[in-house]
């Protein structure tokens, strides 16, 4: 390749096809075209066994000057970009799926953007803004690409440790590398593994092995929605995700869990890369589908019990008025009738009188749009920022399924009896090492608070917990047995903040070792059944979807069976063994009888 240019890069665009014999050559053209010295650009088409007109519409192009024709049998999209790459020159690499087009100053965009940059080509990562067109002769939709995964706002580059979506990158035609990186990152994927959607593992790939990834603003190509993507469609003129790569995850964060293990990087490096998957991970599963958001939102379910004393809802509510409306929602689950200011993003959801609090929780519960979840009751009062500290903490701290602050205790009249309720029951509250672990305490234990001290993340585990029509358990088991399952599902954060308090009905006596033993707002309680609470632990976690399940690792799966049968007592191993058989699948039910014949469950 004449390389007599210097000032500017030599660029290889390499075009991976299977059957788009109607649109493969418009993706080349748009490659000739480019408003660019012709000997510093080539393309590469690779042709992964179509069994369509491609091989014809191609033949001509290998008499192209500039453009190299590779035929293989059908391996996939990622193999056929390996193989394109093998055979490119340039120094820089462009990605262009056979269906998508370049736009013609694409290229010369690219080189100015570059000469800007202090990166080296090892570590050069670049994704550009693309148009979304509905069909290859349509339109674009108002809405381009940058808008769609929501890093418009992010500007020129997203480091690492900054980066908190499951994929702030473009789609393989809007990624540019410098030819080292692609080759490190193809050199690292199983290309069999993933025979499409190569733009979903390579951009993690490449962000774990450069650090950062630079943003070019401006739309250099055209992304074509038309129908026969296996990811993506156009619905009232919006773009919209189809279901399917949700499954693809759990293999996903293995491997990449896999190769950040065997990078040779420093302490700070692998720490960095490490919470860039925890987020990563988060981000998949926070929210379930059906409720996709912009941006957190908190969903706090105000509990007014029958009888409650008046004025007390007006006091809770009165507690979020002066906090950001944006990042919280409140569901006031009544049976009788509640007025709410206007000013507030809130609603009241109606439940028949008598209804029990499983059922009143249950209700809020499945009202809510956030991707997180804490419950109250009237008559508690958040400070200020319990909103903001507690979205902070889930957001970029240990990623963890919960987090607990600390409360003041006030009795029936609202006056403060104890301050600093959980760092005087729980030595090391609030310290830098404030976490809790799974499986780091039992049943008998209760590490953490009362409900109103927690914010729990929204995921499929805690909507499996409201799936039953009832409770089977004492009704003042239910914060505790709930926050014990999403404990050992993902740990929990102690922050040492009084973000709350938590009042105590009439009668109960507030001192200063209530959270040291086993209580509810009233008072001690009796010790429970607790091989029917590790029961019903395992029965909500046989409830949830296998797919969801699948996020959650066999050696998880064992200490958790391990965990329940210390908790609950030599007759467990029969329950669970009952429950796995009658909730089915076969293979999950198989696995669970493995591990209670493990050893260390004997």
């Amino acid at each position: 390749m004449d390389t007599s240019t210097p000032s500017l890069p030599v660029f290889s665009v390499l075009v991976a096809n299977h059957n788009h014999a109607h649109l493969v050559a418009r993706a080349i053209d748009s490659v000739l075209a480019q408003d660019y010295p012709a000997a510093l650009r080539e393309v590469v088409v690779v042709d992964d066994g179509s069994t369509d007109d491609s091989v014809q519409v191609l033949a001509p192009y290998a008499q192209v000057p500039g453009v190299q024709v590779v035929q293989q049998p059908n391996r996939g999209q990622t193999a056929a970009y390996a193989a394109a790459l093998a055979a490119a020159r340039g120094d820089f690499i462009c990605l262009l799926d056979a269906d998508d087009t370049c736009l013609p100053n694409k290229l010369r965009a690219l080189a100015e953007f570059m000469r800007g940059l202090d990166v080296d080509r090892e570590s050069l990562f670049i994704c550009h803004d693309l148009l979304i067109l509905q069909g290859a002769d349509g339109a674009a939709i108002g809405e381009r690409w940058f808008d769609v995964v929501g890093v418009r706002r992010f500007g020129r580059s997203l480091p690492i440790g900054a980066a908190s979506q499951f994929f702030p990158f473009s789609v393989t035609s809007g990624m540019v590398f410098g030819r080292e990186l692609l080759q490190r990152a193809f050199a690292e994927i199983p290309l069999w593994e993933w025979p499409m959607g190569t733009d979903g593992v390579l951009g993690h790939v490449a962000m774990l092995l450069a650090g950062e990834v630079q943003y070019v603003q401006e739309a250099l190509g055209s992304y074509v929605v038309h129908g026969n993507n296996n990811f993506a469609a156009i619905e009232g003129g919006h773009f919209r995700h189809k279901p399917v790569w949700h499954g693809r995850w759990p293999r996903k964060l293995r491997f990449l869990e896999l190769l950040l293990d065997s990078l040779p990087l420093g302490q700070r490096e692998r720490a960095e890369r490490a919470a860039y998957l925890g987020r990563v991970e988060h981000a998949v599963r926070a929210v379930p589908l059906a409720r996709q958001h912009t941006q957190a939102l908190l969903s706090v379910v105000i509990d007014v019990p029958e009888g409650a004393p008046a004025g007390h809802l007006a006091q809770t509510v009165q507690g979020f008025a002066a906090q950001s409306v944006a990042l919280h929602e409140l569901l006031v689950v009544a049976a009788e009738a509640v007025d709410l200011p206007s000013a507030l993003r809130g609603r009241v959801v109606p439940v028949p009188a008598g209804s029990q609090r499983y059922a009143r929780w249950r209700a809020g519960a499945q009202a809510a749009q956030g991707g997180y979840l804490c419950f109250m009751e009237a008559g508690d009062l958040p400070e200020r920022r319990f909103v903001e500290r507690h979205l902070q903490s889930h957001r970029y701290g240990h990623l963890p399924m919960l987090t607990a602050c600390d409360l003041r205790l006030l009795d029936a009249g609202g006056a403060v009896q104890h301050v600093s309720m959980l760092a005087t029951a729980q030595p090391g509250w609030g310290t830098a090492a404030a976490q809790v672990a799974p499986f780091a305490t039992g049943l008998r234990d209760w590490p953490l608070g009362p409900p109103p001290a927690l914010v729990m993340r929204r995921s499929p585990f805690l909507d499996a917990f409201f799936a039953a029509d009832h409770f089977p358990l004492p009704q003042n088991l239910l914060g505790w047995l709930l926050a014990h399952y999403l404990l050992q599902l993902g740990g929990a954060a102690r922050m040492a903040e009084n973000l709350v308090d938590v009042r105590l009905p009439a009668g109960a006596t507030p001192n200063a070792s209530w959270l040291s033993q086993f209580v509810d707002r009233h008072g001690p309680l009796a010790p429970p059944d607790w091989a029917a609470c590790a029961q019903h632990v395992f029965e909500v976690h046989a409830r949830v979807p296998p797919p969801e399940r699948a996020f959650l690792s066999e050696a998880w799966e064992a200490r958790f069976v391990r965990w329940l049968v210390q908790n609950g007592g030599a007759e467990m191993p029969v329950r669970i063994d009952r429950v796995a058989r009658q909730a089915g699948p076969a293979g999950w039910s198989a696995r669970i009888q493995a591990h209670l014949k493990a050893p260390a469950t004997r």
